[in-house]
């Protein structure tokens, strides 16, 4: 790669990374929990330094798409390994670490080998497609889990699991934003895989998903009072409602398994 290319991809890299976190850890958890300019302040740095660092798990997905990830002697593996103890043992330091972060990077992990067993066995069925949607966002709740401990308060579960379907559902909104372009380029796509499962059907099969999110988003407002319930509940269709609404119609592709790269939420 020439010096050239290596700051292209770094600009793109600045570029994902603020997106995200404007998207997400400004726009969606912290009004969610409410922070103060202080706090916020107080979050900002290391939060944006984790979401530009996620991106380098991509690269190790990126040049081990054709290389089986599974043996846990593999070289690519390995590497694998030493950056997420790397990752976890730089999140202590910062003040970002506790057993929600620990787990949501186990998640990440999961994430990485799941996509990788698809693009080196060129298959997957419904529930690896609804899986790898599910375990793909796990670096925006990554995100706000990492409030809690610079912020010392205890983890807020009932928080988590309410906004998980949000991310779902965002990151399914993304997708269809993108079909067309994934489909040229091969990155993997929800939708994308779906119509490849089942054709002209995929779009009613997409909307059973969205809809079965949307009625998990709605079950968890419930354990909310009123006035929480009604601020999540604008907060959560502000990020996802419009992206899920149109769903293009399937495109032909040239039949082969679309690879499994991480798209920007």
């Amino acid at each position: 790669m020439t010096p050239w290319e290596k700051l292209r991809a770094a600009r793109e890299t600045l570029d994902k990374s603020r997106d995200i976190f404007r998207d997400f850890a400004r726009d969606l958890y912290f009004p969610a929990l409410r922070l103060s300019r202080w706090q916020r302040m107080r979050c900002t740095p290391v939060l944006f330094l984790v979401e530009f660092l996620v991106y380098r798990v991509d690269a190790v997905a990126e040049h081990t798409r054709d290389v089986e990830l599974g043996a846990d002697g593999n070289q690519d593996y390995q590497k694998l390994v030493r950056y997420k103890h790397r990752f976890a043992a730089l999140l202590r330091r910062l003040g970002a670490y506790d057993d929600a972060v620990g787990h949501l990077l186990d998640q990440g992990e999961r994430y990485v080998r799941l996509e990788n067993r698809v693009t080196t066995c060129g298959t997957a069925d419904h529930a690896d497609v609804m899986r790898l949607v599910e375990l793909r966002s796990s670096d925006l709740r990554l995100l706000h889990a990492m409030i809690y401990p610079l912020l010392g308060r205890p983890v807020d579960q009932r928080l988590l699991d309410v906004l998980w379907p949000v991310e779902v559902l965002a990151d399914i909104g993304n997708d269809l934003a993108h079909y067309e372009q994934d489909v040229r380029t091969g990155n993997f796509n929800t939708y994308d895989a779906l119509v490849r499962l089942y054709g002209p059907d995929a779009p009613q099969r997409l909307r059973d998903e969205t809809a079965r999110y949307e009625r998990l988003f709605r079950e968890r407002l419930d354990r909310f009072p009123d006035g929480q319930r009604a601020h999540l509940a604008r907060l959560g269709l502000r990020r996802y409602r419009t992206r899920i609404d149109r769903i293009p119609q399937p495109v032909q592709s040239d039949g082969s398994e679309p690879s499994a790269t991480k798209g920007s939420a």
